[in-house]
Parts: C-alpha cells; sequence; structure tokens
C-alpha cells in the first residue's frame, strides 16, 4: 500500500508542476511571484490535492529553517529566484525561505476556508512582504518587471 500511495503522490506533485507551468502562461505574472501567488491559487483551486500535497503528507521536516533546503528542489528554486532579484545566494535564500513561509500559512487558511482573498488582494499581500524583505537588505532596490 505504501508503494501505491508514493506513486499517487508523486503523480500529484507532477500535476501541481504542471499547474504551476499552465499559472506562468496564463496568469501573466512576474517571475518572482509566480511560485507563491500559484501556491496559493492551487490551495484555492484544488484544496484537497494541496491539503494532501502540502499539509498531510508533506516530507519536509523542519526542525530549523536551514532544514527547508534538504527538500529536493527549493535550493534550486532559491537560486533562480536571487538571481531574479538581483541578490546573492546567501540573502536570496533567507528572503525565499521568508516567503515560502508567509506564502504557505496563506495557502493553509485557504484550503482550510479559514480566508477568502481575492488575487489581487494576494498579490498585494506578497509583494507588499518580498518589497519590504527586499529592501531591508537593499534600500535602493525596485521591482524587477
Amino acid at each position: 500500500m505504501d508503494g501505491l500511495k508514493k506513486e499517487f503522490l508523486d503523480f500529484a506533485y507532477k500535476f501541481y508542476e504542471q499547474y504551476v507551468a499552465d499559472y506562468s502562461s496564463l496568469a501573466n505574472v512576474s517571475s518572482y511571484l509566480l511560485l507563491p501567488l500559484s501556491y496559493i491559487a492551487f490551495a484555492q483551486e484544488e484544496t484537497q490535492l494541496f491539503k494532501l500535497l502540502f499539509i498531510k503528507d508533506m516530507d519536509l521536516d523542519m526542525v530549523k529553517a536551514k532544514d527547508f533546503y534538504k527538500e529536493i528542489g527549493n535550493e534550486k528554486k532559491a537560486e533562480k529566484f536571487s538571481d531574479t532579484i538581483g541578490m546573492d545566494l546567501s540573502r536570496g535564500k533567507a528572503i525565499f525561505l521568508d516567503l515560502f513561509l508567509y506564502t504557505h500559512g496563506i495557502a493553509v487558511l485557504t484550503a482550510t476556508s479559514k480566508l477568502s482573498l481575492s488575487r489581487d488582494d494576494i498579490e498585494t499581500m506578497v509583494m507588499n512582504l518580498l518589497t519590504a524583505l527586499v529592501k531591508k537588505q537593499k534600500p535602493d532596490w525596485d521591482l524587477p518587471v
């Protein structure tokens, strides 16, 4: 039974990855906001799969914040994110993690029907946080287009 569950979770995660790719082309969103906004949208639109992948059976075992980067793919995502916002990798990884934790909170509240926000409200909130985090490191930073 564990093998079947793993196969299903792998399939469900591939579905999520395709969702992110589709969201990228359909939502006209900046690359630095793609992951947070698509993650929350997935929680809104595919609630049960979101709960399964990112709440109930999430592989991430984060005792310390740096453990986030033990999960496959997170380091690479943080590298790309750091390049996109023009930040060195060390500071970019810290911002990426903070952004994930904020986004995950919104997504979980959304998936559990504790919060309902419009895409515009979510985008504004995520953009405000990202701007504050980056400007703390680079006061002259402006959002790349």
